[in-house]
């Protein structure tokens, strides 16, 4: 069993990290020092990890194809939203492989998950169940009520298996073993579905805003634009972004540009960019631009990258 224990002082460190099994976009929503904290524990081809935030944050963008995660929700992490839906505690969530992400992460947010590789997942589901439709049915984007002892035991079991002290981490086929206890975990649980046909096209008009934002953070665009591009009204066009996101289509967009304009910063810090770095981001007044970013991240551009200098 290989183990990681890091703590990641910035977006993009914490981002390529996690790469494996999630392409998302990471914005921190309110001020502070950003700080993420990964355990993460092989266990042959499957990964056990706990991630622990200590700002607010907003992902999006697409899960790994490669990975079915299933993550219980307990009080650590029932504050944060999934796709926009507030998840009880003592449930189980799955996360389907090649899905969107759009997630709201609570200061303090704590959340452990498991993530079996999908061909391993389907050969033990299709053991437990010879109907591909009950295989499939158990990959889908739900939540799961699973007995309250199991849940406990499971949650037990990820901590043993984080911390090295799980009985069958020292077997050959421990991926195995582990998947196995899932899926049987997954079989007597009460299902909740939430992939209806709203929450989906929100989820559409989102992504392909976001691609717009992303293609000209230089020259935002505007929300006509957005609305023109999404196929959708002002009224549902924010409604989907505060939903998924807790930002406004506009808000968003400020957030998005000040999260390139650090990344820029830290890239270039041994030279004077900060002037640079706002007309290359198409933000006009250098002294609004100052203010908008200390109000971002509790500093000016200049004391970040003095800051990095001294690093």
């Amino acid at each position: 069993m290989n183990k990681i224990d890091r703590t990641f002082p910035d977006v993009d460190t914490a981002s390529r990290h996690l790469s494996a099994f999630w392409d998302v976009e990471l914005l921190q929503v309110n001020q502070g020092s950003f700080r993420i904290d990964l355990r993460l524990a092989s266990v042959g081809s499957c990964a056990v990890y706990n991630v622990r935030t200590e700002v607010g944050l907003v992902a999006g963008g697409q899960r790994s194809d490669r990975y079915v995660t299933i993550s219980p929700i307990t009080n650590d992490c029932s504050s944060s939203r999934f796709r926009g839906k507030q998840i009880e505690p003592d449930q189980l969530l799955i996360m389907e492989p090649g899905g969107d992400v759009f997630q709201q992460l609570a200061p303090g947010h704590r959340q452990a998950a498991v993530s079996i590789p999908v061909e391993l997942f389907r050969r033990v589901a299709m053991a437990e169940f010879p109907s591909a439709d009950r295989e499939n049915d158990l990959v889908a984007w739900q939540t799961l009520v699973p007995d309250c002892r199991k849940f406990t035991r499971f949650c037990r079991k990820i901590g043993a298996i984080l911390q090295g002290h799980d009985t069958t981490l020292t077997r050959t086929d421990a991926d195995v073993c582990l998947t196995e206890y899932v899926v049987g975990l997954l079989v007597d649980s009460k299902r909740h579905y939430h992939d209806l046909t709203s929450a989906w096209n929100r989820r559409q008009i989102v992504r392909r805003a976001l691609d717009m934002i992303h293609s000209r953070l230089s020259q935002p665009p505007t929300i006509l634009e957005l609305c023109e591009a999404t196929r959708t009204s002002r009224r549902t066009l924010f409604y989907a972004f505060n939903d998924l996101l807790d930002f406004s289509p506009r808000a968003y967009t400020k957030r998005v540009r000040l999260e390139a304009a650090r990344r820029m910063i830290s890239d270039n810090r041994d030279q004077r960019c900060v002037q640079r770095v706002a007309r290359e981001l198409g933000f006009v007044h250098e002294g609004q631009f100052s203010i908008d970013y200390a109000s971002a991240f509790g500093e000016s551009p200049s004391k970040t990258r003095n800051r990095l200098l001294r690093k």
